[in-house]
C-alpha cells in the first residue's frame, strides 16, 4: 500500500512540529534550573544597584560616586560588595518565637520602596530573610561581612 504526496506531507509536518515542541521543552527546563540556582542563597535580585543600606547599627549611603557611612567606617565598600555578591546556604527549619529579630532597608536604584530584610538572631545562629523572603542561614564569617562591628 502507498501513501500519497498528501498523507507524506502531513507526516513530516507532524514530526517538525514533534520536534520543535521537544526542544522547546528542554531549553524551558535548563533555563528554569539555572536560574533557581542563581537565586538561591542570593539576597538581593541578580544586577541590583545599592544606593543606601540601613543596618541595625551603621548606614551606609552612596553620596555621588563615592560612600558615606553614619557612624564612619572605613569597609563601607567591603559591606556593599558582600550584599552584592554572598551566597548564604537557605535554611528549612522552623526558628522559634525565642528568636530575637531586627530589620535591614535596602533602596536599590530601579525600585521606589525599599527591600526589608530580617535578621533573626538566637545565641550564637543568625538567620537572614532574601528579598524573596527565603531564610538563609548566617555562619560567622558571613555575619561579619555584612554586618561590621562599628568602632568609634
Amino acid at each position: 500500500m502507498k501513501m500519497s504526496r498528501r498523507g507524506w506531507n502531513n507526516i513530516i509536518i507532524f514530526a517538525v512540529a514533534s520536534m520543535i515542541l521537544i526542544f522547546k521543552y528542554v531549553e524551558l527546563n535548563n533555563q528554569q534550573s539555572e536560574s533557581e540556582q542563581q537565586l538561591a542563597g542570593q539576597l538581593l535580585p541578580q544586577g541590583a544597584t545599592i544606593l543606601r543600606i540601613e543596618l541595625p547599627e551603621l548606614v551606609i549611603e552612596r553620596v555621588g560616586t563615592q560612600w558615606r557611612s553614619e557612624p564612619p567606617t572605613e569597609r563601607s565598600i567591603a559591606v556593599i560588595d558582600a550584599w552584592l555578591h554572598i551566597t548564604l546556604e537557605p535554611w528549612q527549619n522552623a526558628l522559634g518565637g525565642a528568636a530575637s529579630s531586627q530589620g535591614v532597608h535596602i533602596y536599590l536604584a530601579n525600585s521606589a520602596a525599599p527591600i526589608e530584610l530580617t535578621l533573626f538572631e538566637l545565641g550564637h545562629q543568625r538567620w537572614l530573610t532574601n528579598w524573596q523572603g527565603q531564610l538563609l542561614s548566617l555562619d560567622e564569617d558571613s555575619y561579619h561581612a555584612l554586618f561590621p562591628t562599628t568602632s568609634l
